[in-house]
């Protein structure tokens, strides 16, 4: 697939002119000409590409970070979107219809998904290459943060899973087990597709809108196999502590549970929502990180790590039953400075450490 930039058919003025001045079936000819241009390196497709915006077409919040603003030139992409994307989930009729894609970064790892319907971000390789232990620092995945376990002891959770892009990541790193959260059914069916192509097996389980799962946990549980590297929850992650929670019971009961060290929060542009839910998560023994991605002034970096850092601190405080805020029951160890998202906002990374219980 060729991607082209918003302004591709209007910078300089004097080529947007001769485009504006094509009719269709030019158009067309012309689009299928810019894809044999690039067959050689294997294009079949041609689309204009977009930022992923907050807001669809009719004003409502774009949850799923669909690409609602991408347009399709050349090659069948698939049938359009529905507008009711959150309501209405592909089927497996759907996903055979759609055209996917698939890339590979970071040392090997396969990422697929269908353009039409999911976003897909480069600018997190560098990200991505931190959890693998290629770039800047990244604590709780050595013997010595992670006070005597080892990676193979550590479970982890990714509030917004997508398609792996740090799931796969914290897999290849040799983590025991990624529980991911993800409402985006084709996102969910890109992960799959990714797990299966690096050669990780995943389990996928609906969540409804009450908060009740396609199958029961028990169930889960007791057909879990160690191979089963992924769990997505297809559904809302508002329910991730009180399902995970079960699950935490019947697993330890069965010697079979890792505990979670590490909450990954990659939603932009905050991931405040889900900040009560991963501050649950982590293990109270043991303590553990969660990664906080967000969009901030350039001038107010640090104002903003203090603001992450206390409310995280209160929440958990809260958690742990303390009648008033710790302060040394979190701290901000890093800031990944990931990419400039527009100008003057950097996609920052805090790294919050929540220090076990016994050492508040």
């Amino acid at each position: 697939m060729l991607l082209l930039p918003a302004n591709a058919f209007q910078s300089p003025p004097a080529w947007g002119s001769i485009y504006k001045a094509l009719n269709g079936d030019q158009k067309r000819a012309l689009y299928a000409s810019i894809s044999s241009a690039f067959s050689r390196l294997g294009v079949t497709h041609v689309a204009i590409n977009a930022p992923i915006v907050l807001t669809d077409t009719l004003g409502q919040e774009n949850r799923m970070r669909s690409p609602v603003g991408l347009i399709p030139l050349h090659g069948d992409f698939g049938p359009l979107p529905s507008r009711d994307r959150e309501d209405i989930q592909p089927n497996i009729d759907d996903f055979q219809r759609a055209f996917w894609v698939r890339t590979v970064q970071n040392h090997g790892i396969v990422q697929t998904w269908a353009p039409l319907y999911t976003m897909f971000s480069r600018g997190n390789i560098t990200e991505k290459a931190r959890i693998l232990g290629h770039g800047n620092t990244f604590e709780g995945l050595d013997v010595h943060s992670l006070r005597g376990d080892t990676v193979v002891d550590v479970s982890v959770v990714d509030m917004y899973a997508g398609i792996g892009y740090f799931v796969f990541s914290y897999l290849k790193r040799g983590v025991s087990r990624v529980w991911g959260w993800e409402i985006n059914g084709w996102s969910v069916e890109g992960l799959r597709r990714g797990c299966i192509a690096n050669g990780w097996n995943c389990k996928v389980i609906r969540v409804d809108r009450d908060g009740r799962s396609s199958e029961s946990i028990p169930d889960l549980v007791g057909n879990l196999r160690e191979e089963d590297r992924v769990v997505v929850f297809h559904g809302d992650n508002r329910f991730a502590a009180h399902i995970m929670n079960e699950v935490q019971n019947l697993m330890t009961n069965g010697q079979s549970w890792s505990r979670i060290r590490h909450v990954n929060l990659g939603l932009l542009p905050s991931s405040g929502d889900a900040w009560h839910n991963a501050c649950r998560l982590i293990d109270n023994e043991k303590g553990g990180w969660i990664h906080v991605h967000e969009n901030v002034n350039m001038q107010q970096v640090e104002e903003k790590k203090e603001q992450v850092t206390r409310e995280v601190g209160r929440l958990r405080s809260k958690i742990l039953g303390y009648p008033s805020p710790a302060e040394s029951v979190a701290a901000c160890r890093h800031i990944e400075h990931v990419k400039t998202y527009a100008p003057g906002v950097m996609h920052c990374v805090f790294d919050i450490e929540l220090l076990p219980h016994s050492e508040v």
